[in-house]
């Protein structure tokens, strides 16, 4: 008798975790950024704080890099018509974080900055 009953125990606990909506990571929100000629573009980029978020870099000239100046967020970018590079942020506190090329790519390349822009998620505002 109690292995009937030790039985249906386990069979309900199946049927309820199959019906019980698994929460799921939400999908992450996709920025494409062009690298060419000593810029990114866009070169500002908006994000809300905690929210996931890839970017996805090409190049439409030589190979540049990616880092996320103080993150360890740190990707070459192929050259053009060799691929694109993608890169998953990690979760930043709200603030204005400074990008930039880190890969010699000429005489401009010490002005090709970018900054990413984390807002604060609505009811984290002071």
């Amino acid at each position: 008798m109690r292995t009937g009953a030790l039985l249906l125990l386990v069979l309900a606990s199946a049927a309820l975790e199959q019906s019980t909506p698994q929460a799921q990571a939400p999908a992450p929100q996709l920025i494409e950024i062009t690298a060419e000629r000593f810029e990114f573009w866009p070169s500002e980029v908006t994000v809300i704080e905690g929210q996931p978020v890839q970017i996805r870099l090409r190049s439409d000239d030589t190979t540049h890099g990616f880092r996320l100046v103080g993150q360890a967020t740190n990707v070459l970018i192929p050259k053009r018509g060799k691929g694109s590079a993608s890169v998953t942020l990690p979760d930043l506190k709200a603030g204005r974080y400074t990008f930039e090329c880190s890969r010699l790519c000429g005489a401009g390349h010490n002005f090709m900055r970018g900054v990413l822009v984390v807002k604060a998620a609505a009811g984290n505002t002071p």
